[in-house]
């Protein structure tokens, strides 16, 4: 069987990816090698640098091709055909995940992949926070929502969730959803 024209770089390029992040959960920052990673993907080591010009770029791809992944599956949990507390409660457990999956490496990498990481940062973070902000007004447009929240307030307190959870995963969200939906006053 023939492969499609650039499938097999895509693959290649898949691979040394996700090999990259294996090493990064098992072995942190200073245990990532090009060698290690070329031999987990399965590539020569020069085959890296096809896709890569050194470490710095291979880890702010990393970063960036996971973040707006998440990003695509947080949209299509935003314009589904669902009530507003079932999409956020998708949208919840989905950055939970991804908060899970990342484990305190992701700001770590973005400071490894360049001196100042922040502007980088701030603009991946800001599509988020539009996404959010859209979820909010279809909230408010479906009677969810009390509509004298500022929608890109909300957005940016409910982009805050879910990033260090103290509790077990399903007492968090059932905790977090009932705060959400009931408020804390009595």
């Amino acid at each position: 069987m023939v492969s499609p024209p650039g499938a097999i770089s895509k693959d290649k390029k898949r691979a040394i990816l996700e090999a990259t992040l294996e090493i990064l959960r098992e072995m942190g920052l200073s245990g990532l090698k090009m060698e290690e990673v070329a031999r987990r993907a399965e590539v020569g080591k020069g085959t890296i640098y096809l896709y890569f010009r050194d470490k710095k770029d291979l880890l702010r791809s990393l970063v960036e091709e996971r973040t707006w992944a998440f990003y695509r599956e947080v949209e299509e949990v935003v314009r589904l055909r669902a009530p507003f507390f079932v999409r956020l409660e998708a949208l919840l457990r989905k950055r939970l995940a991804w908060i899970e999956e990342w484990r305190g490496l992701w700001a770590a990498v973005a400071r490894e992949a360049m001196e100042d990481p922040t502007p980088w940062l701030k603009g991946l973070h800001q599509h988020y926070l539009d996404l959010l902000e859209e979820l909010v007004r279809s909230g408010q447009a479906e009677g969810a929502v009390r509509p004298e929240l500022s929608p890109k307030a909300t957005a940016a307190v409910l982009a805050a969730l879910g990033c260090t959870p103290q509790l077990e995963v399903e007492a968090y969200m059932e905790h977090l959803l009932l705060v959400l939906r009931k408020g804390v006053a009595p």
